[in-house]
């Protein structure tokens, strides 16, 4: 058991850790809490998706490359994507949901991993994405998105490939991505 000194600040009593060993056991135990949240709520969050008439499962990069439809694409600077405009996957699907919630326990071990080093602060690197029309797919960085977005980021780092389509693909209806804004080099 750990036995920790108390502090208070502006009338709410907190844990101090003594060392570092406690530091991150608390983190640790922050993000698997975190983690174990956001698992919880899955049942509902699909109800509400199947209710509103939203999509529940990631879009997938695949059918896109089946249609045919591709043109010649570019690839794109790293920039700061928005994390609601990102709908779909490369082959990931199964491992989280729309709203990029972890649908099985095996995605457990690396999101509280990549949760510590975003609450220490570690700079992650940027996630890989490709843009087909209006909607982004995730190529690298699943768990990274999902712990931005657990974690009430807006914006995620990302390097961005553009797809051109010859013909306009009929998807679930979503709002229309944002252009993403540059980062500062």
């Amino acid at each position: 058991m750990l036995v920790y000194n108390t502090g208070e600040t502006q009338g709410v009593r907190f844990a101090v850790p003594r060392n570092r060993q406690e530091r991150e056991i608390l983190m640790v135990r922050a993000a698997q809490a975190r983690y174990n949240e956001i698992r919880r709520w899955r049942g509902l969050r699909h109800l509400w998706a199947r209710l509103t008439g939203r999509q529940p499962r990631l879009l997938d990069l695949a059918e896109v490359e089946h249609t045919g439809s591709l043109g010649n694409g570019c690839d794109g600077e790293t920039c700061s994507a928005p994390i609601r405009d990102i709908r779909g996957s490369e082959g990931r699907g199964n491992d989280f949901d729309a709203d990029f919630c972890p649908l099985n326990e095996h995605t457990r071990g690396r999101w509280v991993g990549i949760a510590c080093a975003w609450i220490t602060g570690v700079t992650l690197p940027p996630v890989d994405l490709i843009r087909v029309g209006d909607v982004y797919y995730v190529r690298d960085g699943h768990h990274r998105i999902s712990v931005a977005k657990a974690m009430g980021q807006q914006y995620i780092d990302a390097r961005v490939t553009v797809w051109r389509v010859s013909q306009t693909l009929s998807l679930a209806p979503a709002a229309r991505p944002q252009p993403c804004a540059r980062l500062a080099s």
